[in-house]
């Protein structure tokens, strides 16, 4: 686990058990749902800067306690200098060219957070969780030949701190504005094991930072 997880999660930590909880609701299945969209920054060279969108369901386990299912899909487009050959396998007539590189990262993630109610429209939640994630990245050079890449073929598991924020500016109105700020950490496992090593920029762990924007309707 890198460091700056621990320091995220211990801070975290402080706010769930010593802040204030939310009023609490009448019980039911999904007490809100809602869509956003997200833009996205990384260090990976692949993923520099992607924007999605997702969909979410809400609900209240325990007062001032509360579970988020939601499903969250970005796009990412880049251009490079990149090798490319007529065969990988053995390498035949490999030769650097500019090559163009599209990537869809999509993923499940359930989290646990604590609720604080700031004011008369205001609500703030604190928290965590897991998520189940899949990359598929497709490089190409400019005439369509596949460039070097290793792609991982099976999911990715990663976790995740939040800080999120509810407006609820308009009472006779179930319609909520929603946002938030998210740092994901995801365990790429699509390292090379050849030798020459393909190239593998989704190999080991990846640092994601996530800004989400949407609206709710709530039940």
């Amino acid at each position: 686990m890198p460091k700056v997880a621990f320091l995220y999660f211990a801070a975290m930590g402080l706010v769930l058990f010593t802040g204030s909880p939310a009023l609490a609701q009448q019980p039911s299945l999904f007490q809100e749902m809602g869509f956003f969209f997200t833009t996205t920054s990384s260090d990976n060279v692949e993923l520099p800067s992607l924007m999605g969108f997702g969909g979410f369901a809400r609900w209240q386990i325990a007062d001032g306690w509360l579970y988020r299912v939601s499903y969250h899909r970005s796009t990412e487009e880049t251009q490079k200098e990149g090798i490319v050959c007529d065969q990988y396998s053995q390498r035949i007539n490999c030769r650097y060219e500019s090559t163009e590189t599209s990537v869809t990262f999509s993923g499940l993630r359930g989290a646990f957070s604590r609720a604080v109610r700031v004011g008369r429209w205001v609500e703030l939640d604190f928290g965590g969780g897991l998520s189940f994630n899949h990359v598929k990245p497709e490089a190409f050079d400019l005439k369509g030949w596949p460039a070097d890449m290793l792609v991982p073929n099976t999911g990715q598991i990663g976790y995740l701190a939040s800080i999120s924020a509810t407006l609820a500016p308009l009472r006779r109105l179930p319609i909520l504005f929603v946002g938030g700020f998210t740092n994901h950490w995801v365990d790429f496992n699509g390292c090379s094991g050849e030798d020459p090593p393909q190239y593998d920029p989704f190999c080991g762990w990846g640092h994601l930072r996530e800004v989400e924007l949407g609206l709710s309707y709530a039940f």
